[in-house]
């Protein structure tokens, strides 16, 4: 099964307004995708109800993620699995994913499976295996003075905390695969600028898969990488992202499902790359959406993108 290929969208700016008021909700009970779905409303989809919970379960908590992580939840009791009957997915057939035995990734692997990773590249760079952040692996002493690159959960800044916290949570565009990551990222990782700093050199995220399935197992581990990028009045930054499969998991199949979004201040600026180089039997989805200060009115634009 090749992996999932969906042309980029851009669509005109939205003006985001919340439309939920989030209730404190009580954890439900575990059970697994293969079990029979538990009733819901009629305008609920079991298998994403399954599927949410099945990840929820997998979850450590996180006060931090909390409202990211109820927003999502909220959203998917209304959202259906896609079909090529709906627009955005006429041309992709989602259905491996749907017919394929789901396996949220609880933990991060072991060093001993990615030997030399970071040695290709001379660029500040951060490594995210299996969505999660291996610290160990990163090379980002080269940042300037303030830049800040790494977890959200491990950040000791409360202010830099603080301002992405703001974001998180606001971003109301998204689909089915959108809330799926919101409610299953483990962390996130942050890249904040401060106002007029400008960074030189591109910062490389390197994503790896490592978990993967055998052909004819219908396994499928899946993984929900989310990145936060706040870029104040002034700064520069440029973000490549390269997208890769653990060495001799060419063939492999599993899920990965990242978001990327960024906030850009009134005249800073943010250049982006974006490389695949993934094993034809997985999955890939990619959000990747930027809101975008204007210098005239201070009003947000948004632009936002899909790619698989």
């Amino acid at each position: 099964m090749p992996a999932l290929a969906i042309i980029p969208q851009i669509r005109t700016p939205i003006t985001i307004k919340p439309k939920i008021k989030h209730k404190q909700k009580q954890k439900p009970k575990s059970f697994s995708l293969s079990t029979t779905p538990i009733t819901q409303a009629s305008f609920s989809d079991p298998f994403v109800l399954q599927l949410a919970e099945t990840l929820e379960d997998s979850l450590s908590p996180s006060v931090s993620l909390q409202r990211l992580r109820d927003s999502s939840s909220e959203s998917l009791l209304s959202t259906s699995w896609p079909s090529r009957k709906d627009e955005p997915f006429r041309f992709t057939d989602t259905s491996f994913i749907r017919l394929s035995q789901i396996i949220p990734i609880t933990k991060p692997p072991q060093f001993d499976y990615l030997p030399s990773i970071n040695g290709d590249t001379l660029l500040p760079n951060i490594v995210i295996a299996d969505g999660f952040v291996l610290n160990s692996m990163s090379m980002l002493s080269t940042l300037p003075d303030g830049v800040y690159v790494g977890s959200l959960l491990s950040d000791s800044s409360d202010r830099i905390a603080e301002r992405v916290l703001e974001f998180v949570g606001d971003f109301e565009w998204g689909d089915l695969f959108w809330s799926i990551n919101g409610i299953g990222a483990h962390d996130m990782t942050v890249v904040y600028v401060p106002a007029g700093v400008k960074v030189e050199n591109p910062i490389h995220f390197k994503y790896v898969s490592v978990e993967g399935g055998e052909k004819g197992s219908k396994k499928l581990p899946v993984s929900n990488p989310r990145v936060f990028v706040v870029v104040e009045e002034g700064g520069e930054v440029g973000i490549i992202e390269e997208f890769v499969s653990k060495e001799g998991n060419d063939d492999r199949y599993y899920w990965a499902n990242p978001v990327l979004e960024v906030v850009i201040g009134k005249g800073a600026k943010v250049r982006h790359s974006y490389v695949q180089s993934q094993s034809l039997n997985s999955a890939h989805i990619k959000w990747t959406a930027v809101r975008q200060e204007t210098r005239d009115y201070g009003k947000q634009d948004c632009l936002r993108g899909k790619t698989g």
